[in-house]
């Protein structure tokens, strides 16, 4: 009976809380009107992403898209009702460049929602915490240079080693909900992706729904299949969650963390980190002590490094016929000299993490 299975996952939840190493953050509170797990959702492992353009907003190509991860999403959220979840949160770890979530939000199935926030957040850091039971994480993909369909971390041109752990995101998204205790119970993309997590995470149910042919190529398996493995799949992974131990990596008391990066002047830049030092010349080292400081110097210096690539460009472009004029043009709409100030121009300052799902 549906109260004596709620009973059931909220004791085996709290065994499997009470159960994580020191290293793990106290838990706060766990929820107290049933079971709640976080979905999180990205886009290019979604069924039918085959082709890059299929995960940008305004391709031909991506409200096609938006409605696979709706199929994804649903079926894992039919999955987690089944298994007896009482609350389930949607957040979107994508950010396609949409003003609104990838996610179709008027196909959200009744006690589910979607986080919607007044300002920009982090989905991967700011919206687990010790109230949940347990984590899914749909339509991912494989880790920088791993080879799967649209293969990368984070974004295009950086990599990360944790404590010896070459990092893809569904372990980003398990280390950070292991802070809590949170297990991810449950993660699907290509095959590729597949054998990674069997890796790091093997009492974490996987369902493949595609194999990719290359980085810009996968070939999906059918809709119908898929959408009955992953409900299923989920199903089984709620009821199962006391077997499925919080990710944390085990790191030591202090770790490195090595930041590579795909051209020498990104690594140049990287190199500015407070306590960075040079590994070669793709890759700078930073200790830290625990997993969220690594995160915040790896999301850092993702941003800046990534100034490394305008100025690659920019001296390209003046190298053309009349890149130098257009360049002159372009540097006119920055403040002349004279127009130069630090006089602020108002009183808030908008994170720059992508259109997540915020007003």
């Amino acid at each position: 009976m549906m109260w004596q299975r709620l009973l059931g996952i909220g004791v085996i939840a709290a065994l499997g809380t009470a159960a994580c190493s020191p290293a793990v953050e106290p838990a706060a509170e766990p929820s107290r009107d049933g079971v709640k797990v976080l979905v999180l959702y990205d886009m290019e492992g979604i069924t039918d992403a085959l082709q890059p353009s299929d995960v940008s907003s305004g391709s031909p190509t991506y409200e096609a898209t938006r409605a696979s991860l709706v199929e994804d999403v649903n079926a894992a959220i039919r999955g987690l009702f089944a298994a007896g979840a009482t609350e389930i949160v949607v957040t979107d770890g994508h950010g396609s460049g949409s003003p609104n979530p990838d996610y179709i939000l008027d196909r959200m199935p009744d006690g589910a929602y979607h986080e919607i926030r007044d300002e920009p957040y982090d989905p991967y850091i700011d919206v687990i915490d010790g109230s949940f039971t347990a984590m899914v994480a749909i339509a991912m993909h494989s880790k920088a240079a791993g080879g799967g369909f649209l293969a990368h971390t984070y974004n295009g041109h950086t990599r990360w080693t944790m404590g010896g752990h070459d990092m893809n995101e569904s372990m980003l998204v398990a280390a950070s909900a292991a802070r809590f205790g949170v297990p991810l119970i449950l993660v699907t993309g290509d095959d590729v992706l597949g054998q990674e997590v069997a890796a790091f995470s093997p009492a974490t149910e996987y369902v493949v729904v595609k194999t990719a042919e290359s980085v810009e190529r996968a070939v999906a398996r059918p809709r119908d299949e898929v959408s009955a493995d992953i409900e299923a799949a989920a199903e089984r992974a709620l009821l199962n969650v006391a077997n499925i131990p919080a990710w944390t990596g085990d790191p030591p008391a202090s770790f490195d963390n090595d930041y590579g990066y795909i051209l020498p002047q990104q690594a140049g830049v990287a190199l500015g980190f407070p306590g960075a030092t040079v590994v070669d010349d793709k890759t700078v080292r930073v200790q830290t002590s625990n997993f969220l400081e690594a995160y915040l110097a790896f999301r850092a210096l993702a941003g800046f490094t990534g100034l490394a690539t305008q100025r690659i460009l920019v001296t390209g472009v003046r190298a053309e016929e009349g890149g130098a004029d257009l360049l002159r043009r372009a540097q006119g709409r920055l403040p002349s000299r004279a127009e130069r100030s630090f006089d602020p121009t108002g009183t808030t300052l908008r994170r720059g993490y992508g259109n997540h799902g915020y007003r």
